[in-house]
């Protein structure tokens, strides 16, 4: 540790972990599940929906993307295209909100506003999946400043076709805001494709091919000593390894367990883990505590979906509860709160992962 170090500027005794990755990387994301739904044999009658064994399916299914066939029943006629899209806005009003979708394919059966108009006011939380190849409907999303997905129909013959196609639409940075999928046409994803597929930041793909994020815990500073129902600052460096952003609203949690009579307590972090992009993750925080009695307590570090089903970080060690432990905290009984105001000096952020940044500005 070096002279300017932040840990020489703090004014308490810190605890510093630095967590072993584990011998094989796991990734998050990768693999979707297709759920196919065909226009003729969910609506087989006009306004008679036939439903259930779709929206089963999406329940069921890991990582779900829904596919509608757009193949018309018998009784639409000539006004097929405005009875699509009243279809499609009946999905949405059902399969929209509850969070299950990982996102839908704008299939259409034919090209006109109407029928993306649907699809963008349906699925106001889902990521709608835009077709590399739909050209039209990629510009006309652009223009109404609607958010777009994108997926890559893509194999070893046509890879070079796609790269021309996203340079060409100026799509490069898509992945930024919502996730690419790639849709690959041959048995298994070539070197090519593979290749490539880092290249665009995939998050998703119909076939296995290492796609998605992979965050590491590499460093967790905190506080030696606390009061009870005081502040506990904590300072995070982590690292996505990943091709992609997370994405996903998850929760990052603390568990204090103490180590003599088993009292444990968790305090959720205000992590903001959908804006977690690749590389370097930054996350600085002075959480509160609750009242707690005095005691050595373990410290546990965990990710955890809207469910509460634990998410793997990718650290070594037992993760059968979601929990990583990670050091000791000692719990006291004093007067006020000694760390409420311990970052007022100095600013903790940007300070990763370079131990020896920049010395502090001398307060005037």
């Amino acid at each position: 540790m070096g002279k300017y170090s932040l840990e020489n500027y703090e004014r308490y005794k810190t605890v510093k972990i630095r967590p072993e990755p584990p011998e094989e990387a796991y990734v998050h994301g990768g693999l979707i599940t297709y759920v196919d739904g065909s226009w003729k044999e969910l609506e087989p009658e006009r306004g008679v929906y036939r439903l259930e064994p779709l929206l089963e399916a999406i329940r069921s299914a890991e990582k779900p993307v829904l596919a509608l066939s757009a193949e018309a029943p018998d009784w639409a006629g000539d006004e097929a295209a405005d009875s699509y899209s009243e279809f499609v806005r009946k999905i949405g009003s059902l399969a929209d909100s509850d969070g299950r979708l990982y996102g839908v394919l704008m299939t259409m059966l034919t090209d006109g506003e109407e029928q993306w108009n649907a699809y963008v006011e349906a699925f106001g939380k889902t990521t709608l999946f835009a077709d590399l190849r739909q050209e039209r409907l990629i510009r006309y999303l652009r223009e109404q400043g609607r958010e777009f997905g994108l997926r890559i129909v893509c194999g070893e013959d046509n890879w070079l076709n796609c790269c021309e196609a996203i340079a060409r639409q100026r799509l490069s940075e898509v992945w930024k805001r919502k996730p690419v999928l790639l849709h690959v046409v041959d048995p298994e994803c070539g070197p090519n494709v593979r290749r490539e597929a880092r290249r665009w930041h995939a998050a998703l793909s119909n076939v296995d091919a290492g796609l998605g994020w992979n965050a590491g815990l590499r460093r967790f500073i905190y506080p030696s000593a606390v009061a009870s129902g005081g502040s506990l600052p904590v300072r995070l460096w982590l690292v996505n390894t990943g091709t992609s952003p997370v994405y996903e609203d998850l929760e990052l949690k603390l568990r204090l367990v103490r180590r003599d009579g088993g009292e444990s307590y968790e305090i959720p972090l205000q992590a903001r883990t959908s804006e977690w992009t690749v590389g370097d993750i930054v996350h600085n925080e002075i959480a509160e505590l609750p009242g707690m009695p005095e005691g050595a307590y373990v410290v546990g570090i965990g990710l955890f979906d809207k469910e509460g089903r634990p998410i793997r970080l990718n650290v070594r060690g037992d993760h059968a509860d979601g929990y990583y432990d990670a050091g000791e905290v000692s719990v006291e009984r004093v007067d006020g709160d000694p760390l409420a105001n311990a970052w007022d000096t100095y600013y903790p952020e940007g300070y990763y992962p370079l131990e020896d940044p920049q010395a502090p500005q001398t307060e005037q």
